[in-house]
């Protein structure tokens, strides 16, 4: 008799556990198949509703409809684009997640003042998703679906209602940990085009060069901004907030940076200031009297360009392609690689470089190492701590770890 022989692989398509029947989310690596029986299933050990539909193009719905595979899963409803021009098979990547667990959820028909851009032959098969969005001046937003025949219009609609009753019968608890909030009036010009900001108040400080990172330095009293053209790193008293003038302390020897990290050593005492530099990272102390002022400490040479950066106790960890590193900041010494070498769990890594997100100090013998595909777990020796791996819905293009609840925000 036949046995399962299962092995872990990348789905390029959405994919369900034959097991659960769940969507396997996640952008490589998101199950184990088997060769013998043809047979997925998660790593570890709904309802069945999918279907290709239309939904507007990114362009608006004046610019037509595109393709795309709806499927509900654990009361959500996700959306894969589908490539017309090739096989007309759906990206593994997931284009829109829509949770019926949403306070603002909603499902039904559309009437045609809802989108006067859709045609009127149209309308009878256009049905309606609504929930909760960020953006002024409504928090609500509804995505047009447009379906085959009135018959599966109608089907859907009825299904996404059931599911939504059984839901709110059940008194489904919230477990959403962050509640959004819109940071800045939406009406002002010049804050909606900022790609960087940790957003104290509605002030601009500084001249008009554009802006690439801020970085609040708390300990020294200080705000660091990458900006310009030739990227430089320029540092401001926490002062100019208030709307004060005062006077920006240049740091020239940062010019063609890319990211910077600031944190304390020496139990506290020194305020740290670290700038990455393609492959190569300065390492300043700053000092906080009538004037800014700074002394380069250290210099570090990356095997790769830096991607990331952070300070963790008395070390600097430098994430790039080939993972992480962490190097001591107060002494001279070899860096640590966060990566075992040996460790057969993790060559998959090796194989196939991923740029690297960020990492997590889970404790003082557990890191949590974020790609820009996955995230694994690692204890202090570089080998794997966990045999649970982090799967992204989508490529995320940023990672920041959030100070309440030990979790990440994309």
């Amino acid at each position: 008799s036949k046995t399962h022989q299962f092995f872990l692989t990348s789905f390029t398509a959405p994919t369900k556990c034959h097991q659960c029947t769940s969507l396997m989310v996640g952008l490589i690596r998101q199950g184990c198949a088997c060769d013998v029986f043809d047979v997925s299933i998660w790593i570890i050990l709904v309802f069945k509703k999918n279907n290709k539909q239309k939904i507007p193009k990114k362009t608006g719905i004046r610019k037509g409809w595109q393709r795309a595979l709806a499927i509900v899963c654990d009361f959500k409803l996700f959306f894969y684009d589908i490539n017309e021009d090739r096989d007309s098979k759906p990206n593994a990547v997931v284009s829109q997640v829509i949770d019926m667990r949403d306070g603002a959820f909603s499902v039904g028909s559309v009437w045609p003042s809802d989108f006067t851009a859709a045609r009127r032959e149209e309308m009878p098969r256009i049905f309606k998703v609504t929930a909760s969005q960020l953006s002024a001046p409504s928090n609500k937003y509804s995505i047009p679906i447009l379906a085959d025949s009135e018959n599966e219009k109608s089907e859907w609609v009825e299904v996404l209602s059931e599911l939504h009753r059984i839901l709110k019968k059940n008194h489904f608890r919230d477990r959403s940990g962050y509640v959004l909030k819109e940071a800045y009036d939406s009406s002002l010009p010049l804050i909606k085009t900022t790609q960087a900001a940790a957003i104290i108040e509605i002030l601009r400080v500084g001249d008009l060069k554009k802006v690439h990172q801020i970085e609040l330095i708390p300990h020294g009293q200080i705000v660091a901004v990458i900006s310009g053209r030739s990227h430089h790193v320029q540092l401001f008293p926490m002062s100019a907030l208030d709307g004060r003038k005062m006077s920006v302390h240049k740091l020239v020897e940062t010019k063609g940076c890319q990211a910077m990290t600031s944190g304390t050593v020496c139990q506290g005492a020194r305020t740290c200031l670290c700038v990455a530099r393609k492959s190569q990272v300065l390492c300043f102390e700053l000092f906080q009297g009538k004037k800014i002022s700074h002394r380069q400490f250290k210099e570090v040479q990356v095997p790769a360009n830096v991607q990331w950066m952070a300070i963790f106790g008395e070390q600097l960890c430098v994430g790039f392609q080939l993972g992480f590193l962490r190097y001591p900041l107060r002494r001279e010494g070899i860096p640590h690689r966060m990566l075992h070498a040996h460790d057969p769990t993790l060559a998959f890594i090796a194989r196939h470089p991923e740029d690297a997100l960020c990492a997590v100090e889970i404790s003082s013998i557990e890191y949590l190492l974020c790609f820009k595909s996955i995230g694994v777990y690692i204890d202090s020796r570089g080998l794997r701590s966990r045999p649970v791996e982090l799967m992204w819905p989508a490529t995320p293009s940023y990672c920041r770890k959030a100070t309440l609840q030990r979790s990440l925000i994309f």
